[in-house]
């Protein structure tokens, strides 16, 4: 062990003679398990050693060329001269056609981050996470692409990391450090087609990198796949703009957010794998749902739209687009119903989500939003007439036993509703419905 100019301890690394055996209860403890990670590679099949079949990408780029071990520390040996000529150092190790990808030696000023599609920051979060001291091993290193056309640093997946950094004072840490940086090439397309979009860079490989091991949450992903441009969330992102759905008021899609009466949508997962359903209507009921519940309950009774109160909407229109009429169901009987509903028997957005038949969760929604809702404000308002079958719904019995129906109402056609013996005096009905379970969705 050496000393240094300041007085603190050098490490020696010379090379040393590893034993297991020998370290165990010295520098190792009892019940460590070590071993060589050649053992893991020699598990593999023989076609996936020494290839790597999809080959080495940057970007989704071939990689071209890269930098051997002496090339490497001949440019190491630059570091300071480069310092002085830019500001900061590169090593490139890894190069596409348009792209090149190394370390990078460099202070964290004057870098960005997007608010397109990086993940809010809560500076309750961001104190909390370092109230006990900054670990530069944990940290690691911070991730930044380099634009060498404009000359930005956009830092896509290291924001707090280099906020805590930036909060030590300057005998706590050293201003320059390390970065795993990729460079967008000076030569990189800005036109046509196949032109080369900085934040569009840096959003994939956000979305990329936190894809495992620490998932994104839906909202991350789809900003992200709506940002790099998946079809399915451009599709899904217009008609949520067309029904004025939001994702919620920390959402970065401001063109959501500021939409007129926006309700938030809650489930956007299930929502994007479910609603071009054929019996959902494939979307074309989407906006006039979400304008049918925004009549029935204002921001403030229902600020939030659940996927499956949505959804359980479009099936009672696609239900009645595909039953041409011969149904009655009349739309503006049901707005009315719902709201009855709501005034005189307290119920809720949540009370037509639950409980769910299995394998029908957006049926059953329709189902309650009939049961509960409309026949019941056709019989108080003598519109017998209007009142639904519920022929068009099949649940198993060991469902409705659940919720207390009488299973051979669901065999009633419509023009079977109004025999004497069979109609049920109204507050027998509304008995009934006081053993529904309001439990949230």
């Amino acid at each position: 062990m050496t000393q240094s100019n300041n007085g603190t301890n050098r490490i020696s690394f010379r090379k040393r003679i590893f034993k297991i055996a020998k370290e165990i209860g010295r520098t190792l403890s009892s019940s460590s398990n070590l071993y060589e990670i050649e053992e893991d590679w020699g598990k593999l099949h023989e076609r996936y050693k020494n290839k790597l079949t999809g080959g080495i990408k940057i970007y989704k780029e071939d990689v071209i060329g890269f930098k051997t071990e002496e090339e490497q520390l001949d440019i190491l040996c630059t570091f300071k001269e480069q310092i002085k000529r830019q500001g900061f150092a590169f090593l490139p190790i890894y190069e596409t056609e348009n792209f090149i990808s190394g370390i990078m030696y460099r202070s964290s000023d004057e870098t960005y981050i997007d608010a397109a599609w990086n993940r809010i920051f809560y500076p309750n979060h961001m104190t909390e996470l370092f109230k006990n001291g900054y670990d530069p091993v944990l940290a690691g290193v911070a991730d930044i692409l380099y634009d060498a056309r404009s000359g930005v640093f956009i830092n896509w997946d290291s924001r707090h990391r280099a906020v805590g950094q930036r909060c030590a004072s300057e005998d706590q840490m050293p201003k320059f450090g390390f970065s795993n940086v990729i460079v967008i090439k000076s030569t990189a397309p800005t036109t046509g087609n196949k032109k080369i979009l900085a934040d569009v860079v840096a959003c994939y490989l956000f979305e990329k990198k936190n894809d495992t091991p620490k998932a994104l949450n839906a909202v991350e992903r789809f900003v992200a796949e709506y940002r790099v441009g998946v079809e399915s969330a451009i599709r899904a992102y217009v008609y949520w703009e067309a029904s004025r759905l939001k994702l919620g008021n920390s959402s970065p899609l401001k063109e959501l957010e500021n939409a007129p009466d926006a309700r938030i949508l809650t489930g956007i997962s299930l929502f994007r794998a479910e609603y071009m359903h054929k019996n959902l209507g494939q979307g074309r009921h989407i906006t006039r749902a979400c304008d049918s519940l925004r009549d029935v309950w204002s921001g403030a009774e229902a600020p939030e739209f659940s996927v499956y109160l949505v959804l359980g909407y479009c099936h009672l229109l696609q239900m009645d687009k595909l039953h041409n009429g011969t149904w009655g169901y009349d739309n503006d009987i049901m707005k009315k119903a719902l709201r009855w509903a709501y005034e005189k028997k307290g119920l809720k957005t949540k009370d037509y989500c639950s409980p769910r038949a299995s394998g029908k969760p957006f049926e059953t929604v329709a189902f309650h939003f009939i049961r509960l809702a409309y026949n019941s404000y056709c019989e108080v308002h003598g519109m017998k007439d209007k009142v639904l079958s519920y022929e068009h719904f099949g649940f198993e019995d060991s469902f409705l036993e659940t919720i207390g129906f009488d299973k051979e109402s669901m065999k009633k056609k419509k023009d079977d509703l109004y025999d004497d013996d069979d109609m049920q005096p109204i507050s027998e009905s509304l008995g009934a419905e006081s053993n529904f379970n309001h439990s949230e969705i």
